[in-house]
């Protein structure tokens, strides 16, 4: 079943807690229920954790205190009595139960990710981006591992709009790309949990060089946040058996669909016609095929 926003919060920031707040998190997924009608005091005792620890723990997730937390996490049972958890994996599972599976991690995620994603920050990425292609500025995407597709799927999008960007997969070539940039370039990082050295080498550099930073990772990854100029935050729960970050590409996907039509948008007529043209010329050289109305 689908989590609630608090929860969902919770276990999308995991792997950024400590060690005690770990077990606060474990605790509260588990019995959330009974949670709602603990007082601070009790909580503490029940996790093995100190009161302060239990505020700050829920100052992390974004609430003034405990108090605010417990009203939000019981307001959204009274609204949703059947939230429940996850349904994980197993070796038993037919191909079938594996996608509801993954289709319920996902779409748990969507909805949380509404909730992270502030539309003041996305508005200021799209405009960041188009300002930066206005002025002919650079346009750099990187990203480590997995999210390095997503950089490399983001350039295409990027091209069919007309806006050029550099990515290089070579991680050498990458770097000595990042010593060109410029004041007032754009460097655009794409990191699930914000843990590769990598992307930080390269901040620092596109930052001492006067470049401005978008960066698009898991809510909670507060040192990556720090050295951005906007952050997009994701709210990404993955399946149990966490093989492959399989719902993270969802979600990054939609986020990077929803720059692209929002730029799109900007100038939607000589996009249109851009896109007639292109599809015009791909008929002519044979590689498509125009129905008629």
């Amino acid at each position: 079943m689908q989590k609630n926003e608090v929860l969902s919060k919770i276990e999308s920031m995991m792997p950024f807690f400590s060690s005690k707040e770990k077990k606060l998190g474990k605790y509260i997924l588990e019995h959330s229920s009974e949670v709602t009608i603990l007082s601070t005091q009790t909580l503490s005792k029940l996790c093995d954790v100190s009161e302060p620890t239990l505020i700050r723990f829920t100052r992390k997730l974004g609430y003034s205190g405990y108090r605010e937390f417990k009203l939000k996490l019981t307001a959204e049972y009274v609204s949703d009595p059947i939230s429940g958890t996850l349904i994980n994996m197993d070796s038993h599972d037919s191909p079938k139960d594996i996608y509801l599976k993954l289709a319920s991690f996902t779409i748990s995620s969507i909805k949380s990710t509404s909730s992270t994603l502030e539309d003041d920050s996305l508005s200021k990425a799209v405009d960041c981006i188009y300002q930066a292609a206005q002025n002919n500025k650079q346009i750099f995407l990187s990203g480590m591992g997995a999210s390095s597709l997503m950089a490399e799927s983001f350039q295409v999008k990027l091209m069919r709009l007309n806006i050029n960007s550099v990515f290089f997969s070579d991680m050498h070539l990458r770097l000595e790309a990042c010593t060109n940039l410029q004041k007032d370039d754009l460097f655009i990082c794409f990191s699930a949990l914000g843990s590769s050295k990598e992307n930080y080498e390269m901040i620092e550099i596109a930052k001492n060089r006067g470049a401005k930073v978008l960066s698009i990772t898991q809510y909670g990854c507060t040192k990556l946040a720090k050295n951005s100029d906007i952050v997009l935050y994701t709210s990404v729960i993955e399946n149990n058996l966490r093989l492959a970050s399989q719902t993270s590409t969802v979600i990054h996907t939609m986020i990077e669909d929803t720059i692209f039509l929002a730029l799109a948008m900007k100038d939607y007529d000589n996009m249109s016609h851009n896109v007639k043209e292109t599809r015009e010329i791909f008929h002519k050289l044979g590689h498509t095929i125009i129905s008629s109305k």
